[in-house]
């Protein structure tokens, strides 16, 4: 009978005691209000993924290494060209903002093309060397993606351009039949990548692009007379500094994180 009045009596406590724990959580709970973390402090940094768009302004001049391919053996070599100047206009912009990687660029540029002819003699031995250059009138227009981090950018291009030959100079080496075929209008594909430095509003940008002319220099029957057609196709490599400044406003969500994607928070 005792030993029955025992277990009564501890399954009765055990809804109880179960109660006054429940009853206990709720009296801690009630020691935290509005204002209990009021101290803390934010030790990183909050990264804004909001951005939407920049444009920037820009001048590049460069150094290019210019040449041609012949689709028949021909003795020629590069030329070196300083005559690369460039106006540039550039936006960037965010995929369904949030991915801050794309933009496009696009100008007018004036910049020379060309290679040296050369004569040889059956030893291989240089009797006379002249240069064919061409001065241009670009017109490029890129995607741009870059990857930003710290005060930096990388770049990558790649796109195509349009271009218009404004005049010519032979050295007189290239058979006139063929010199006088040349072509004025001329496009073809760019690609490249470079890096740049940001100091707000400015960016100084470093580049290294290859442009390949897809359309031929000359009349491709002027060699042989329609008999064999001969393509001649021009490429450059342009080493290029630039200057670009960011214009208008900055639009972003959050003013302060412009323009940059990633700020230390102040304390008020």
């Amino acid at each position: 009978m005792k030993k029955t009045l025992v277990i009564l009596f501890f399954i009765c406590i055990l809804p109880f005691r179960g109660f006054s724990q429940i009853v206990d959580t709720v009296d801690i709970m009630k020691e935290f209000d509005e204002f209990s973390f009021r101290d803390a402090k934010v030790t990183g940094e909050v990264k804004d993924s909001t951005r939407i768009r920049e444009h920037f302004i820009g001048v590049k001049w460069g150094m290019s290494v210019n040449n041609i391919s012949f689709s028949i053996d021909y003795d020629k070599k590069p030329a070196m060209s300083p005559k690369n100047f460039g106006i540039y206009y550039t936006y960037y912009h965010s995929l369904w903002n949030a991915i801050s990687l794309f933009g496009i660029e696009t100008g007018v540029q004036f910049n020379e093309e060309g290679y040296k002819t050369q004569i040889m003699d059956e030893n291989d031995k240089l009797l006379e060397e002249g240069t064919e250059s061409f001065q241009n009138i670009t017109f490029p227009f890129v995607s741009q993606f870059h990857f930003d981090f710290w005060n930096m950018r990388i770049i990558a291009n790649l796109g195509c351009y349009f271009g218009y030959r404004t005049s010519a100079s032979f050295s007189g080496l290239l058979p006139e039949t063929v010199s006088s075929t040349w072509k004025k209008y001329s496009y073809g594909i760019i690609g490249g990548g470079g890096l740049a430095y940001v100091f707000r509003p400015f960016e100084l940008r470093v580049e290294a692009n290859y442009k390949h002319n897809l359309s031929n220099l000359y009349d491709k029957a002027s060699f042989y007379n329609d008999e064999y057609w001969v393509s001649t196709h021009t490429s450059q490599i342009i080493i290029s500094v630039g200057l670009h400044c960011r214009i208008g406003g900055s639009s972003y969500k959050i003013k302060s994180n412009a323009p940059f994607r990633s700020r230390k928070i102040k304390k008020d």
